[in-house]
């Protein structure tokens, strides 16, 4: 089966712009059962200020950069999506921030040794072939003493939207995705990360989400896990039925519960670059 969190055609797809990645990004924003600003927290914990350089690394259309450069830091940006490379380069001329933006692969940074004093990985390293390498290179472009920010969700992060997922996929007829694409990397893989940087800590945020509506919750299912399927179509006629489903599932748990709720853990690693 085709792994879905690395497909370049399906990450085409999903990220040839930001469309599906914000309506994500809502659905944490307005149902969150504890809201959590990452933004400036991820600039906080990277000591942006005056004078630091960071590597935003898989930056998509540019969401943190704001944050960091309102703390006076110089930013680097790099995504393989050229659509996101547009959007956050026209984001960076719109608001007048000091940003950089290069379309590249994670996997090969084209910064040379210690460029930068941080870097930030956000919600991205399970979409790289090879996650080790990766890390590597977040090592290798940041100065000694430097930081590294990684966030990704628990492998288990809505887990109970997943499993209505599933039983409707096989109830239709299609075979669901062996895993969730998120356990490619989860805050379960400390050690891989401590494989390259033996000084990281592991900082875990427990949060649900608290959908009021099924549409609510049909809208953040729809722009992604909707398509965790072998037989994800082209044309998408494999959308309407599973959402039907999976909503008349999420509906009896409204009816029932007075609101749709999904434990979905995140958090991050953080890591100071030794000689």
């Amino acid at each position: 089966m085709i792994d879905r969190a690395t497909d370049p055609t399906y990450l085409a797809y999903q990220y040839g712009d930001s469309e599906r990645l914000r309506i994500r990004i809502e659905a944490h924003r307005r149902y969150s059962e504890l809201p959590t600003d990452w933004y400036p927290l991820f600039a906080e914990r990277l000591v942006a200020a005056p004078g630091v350089t960071v590597a935003d690394v898989g930056c998509g259309p540019g969401n943190i950069q704001p944050a960091l450069c309102a703390a006076g830091a110089r930013v680097a940006g790099v995504d393989r999506s050229a659509g996101m490379v547009r959007e956050a380069l026209a984001q960076a001329r719109r608001d007048g921030l000091p940003v950089q933006v290069l379309q590249a692969d994670a996997q090969a940074l084209p910064f040379p040794d210690g460029q930068f004093d941080g870097a930030l990985a956000a919600h991205m390293l399970y979409h790289v072939p090879d996650i080790a390498r990766a890390l590597r290179e977040l090592r290798r472009v940041v100065k000694p003493g430097g930081h590294v920010l990684i966030s990704t969700n628990a492998s288990d992060h809505s887990e109970r939207l997943n499993a209505f997922h599933t039983q409707a996929a096989r109830e239709l007829g299609y075979t669901p995705a062996a895993a969730n694409p998120d356990r490619r990397f989860s805050l379960d893989h400390l050690p891989l990360v401590q494989s390259v940087f033996p000084d990281v800590v592991l900082h875990r945020l427990p949060n649900a989400f608290i959908f009021p509506t099924t549409k609510a919750a049909l809208a953040y299912y729809a722009s992604g896990r909707v398509d965790s399927i072998a037989e994800r179509s082209p044309d998408g006629s494999h959308r309407a039925p599973l959402i039907a489903r999976v909503g008349e599932l999420i509906a009896e748990i409204v009816a029932r519960e007075g609101a749709f709720r999904v434990p979905k853990d995140a958090g991050f690693f953080l890591a100071t670059v030794t000689a």
